[in-house]
């Protein structure tokens, strides 16, 4: 348990890590570093950059239960979508959630693409909460989306084909979709948890040639094959939080969709998936195989992203937790990013996952620091 009073503030300064500033990206004479600084204090500047949790929540474990909850009251953050189905190429469906008021009629509009968590929607409380953040802090009529996973989000499975941590096609064909339609309109990603992962994989996969003008990765696990052999790990909170949780979402997609799977090419033990009692188990008897691994740990591997940091090009913003229940900090790769001139890592000590609540009135800290550090991105591209 952490007793904030206890601790002086240097204890909750955000820790940066980066690249040197003679390495890092520069639009006139301003680096990448420099642009953060001043468009996001709260986040990068050494006198203003505190994240201090609630004294009602102050640890990592009560902070995620606590976000949890917050997903079944949307009265405490109302927003407004329209929804649209989107259809990929091999005849897949998602939902696309458009948040309300649309701005479709200037072609210029920036717009924000939004890829939840592991079986996340639009509807989750830190969809919500930046959302909301965002519209109320910007004037540019900005638009955000929700680009959602297949089978999720009352969309049914039209094709055996799910997700999985690494799927980053379906992203890609949303962005080229995009593109045609609003050619002139700037892109940026944020991705939450397991969309932070998908959308950090992309970027990488695109290099020099990403849509994307900048993109903020929140909650990452990086390295998908260790975090989920570590929330295998038997313990209380596994099995009875995290991993269970996270498990029974996917083990509810299959089931939900569990006749359009099963009529697919591929040969599956129906038993074996719905019994699952892990990602790793569930990954084995189901996602490895309908995706054409030999294992889970294949896909595991394959799909994290920590493979493609080297790759990117884009300014990209990481924010992580080091008491996150989900992503371990282990995971964390410093080095990596420290190496890349494009990437920038904002490291708390407290957070939780996906949580960030600070204050006795437990307001979220984390929509603003992603605000800020989109049109901190938006306006040193001008």
């Amino acid at each position: 348990m952490v007793y904030t009073v206890l601790f002086p503030k240097w204890w909750f300064r955000v820790q940066l890590t980066h690249a040197p500033s003679e390495k890092q990206p520069q639009r006139g004479s301003t680096t990448l570093l420099e642009q953060i600084k001043t468009t996001c204090p709260t986040l990068a500047d050494p006198e203003k950059a505190f994240y201090i949790p609630s004294w009602v929540m102050p640890n990592g474990d009560m902070q995620t239960i606590y976000l949890y909850t917050q997903h079944f009251k949307p009265a405490g953050c109302p927003v407004k979508f329209e929804r649209e189905i989107f259809v990929f190429a091999d005849g897949g469906k998602a939902a696309v959630d458009w948040a309300l008021p649309r701005r479709d009629a200037n072609p210029h509009s920036p717009l924000i693409i939004l890829i939840p968590g592991i079986a996340g929607c639009s509807f989750d409380y830190y969809s919500r909460s930046f959302i909301k953040c965002f519209q109320q802090q910007q004037s540019y009529g900005h638009q955000v989306v929700v680009l959602h996973s297949r089978g999720v989000n009352g969309v049914e499975l039209t094709t055996p084909i799910a997700f999985h941590g690494g799927m980053t096609e379906d992203l890609r064909e949303f962005v080229q979709h995009i593109a045609r339609t609003r050619p002139s309109a700037p892109l940026v990603g944020v991705g939450f948890s397991l969309g932070a992962n998908i959308l950090t994989k992309y970027v990488g996969e695109e290099g020099d040639q990403c849509r994307f003008v900048a993109a903020a990765s929140v909650c990452n696990p990086f390295d998908i094959d260790v975090t989920v052999n570590s929330m295998c790990e038997p313990s209380l909170k596994n099995r009875y939080l995290y991993a269970a949780a996270l498990t029974k979402s996917l083990v509810q997609v299959f089931t939900d969709n569990e006749q359009v799977i099963m009529a697919g090419d591929v040969q599956l033990d129906r038993k074996a998936i719905a019994a699952s009692r892990n990602i790793n188990e569930f990954n084995e008897e189901y996602t490895a195989k309908i995706f054409g691994f030999g294992s889970a740990r294949d896909l595991n591997t394959s799909g994290s992203c920590v493979r493609y940091l080297s790759k990117i090009k884009t300014p990209m913003l990481f924010i992580n937790a080091l008491d996150d229940p989900m992503c371990y900090r282990h995971t964390i790769p410093f080095a990596e990013i420290e190496a890349n001139p494009y990437l920038v890592l904002a490291c708390t000590r407290y957070g939780g996952h996906l949580a960030y609540f600070e204050g006795a009135g437990l307001s979220p800290w984390l929509p603003k620091q992603i605000s800020q550090f989109i049109q901190g991105m938006l306006d040193w591209q001008e």
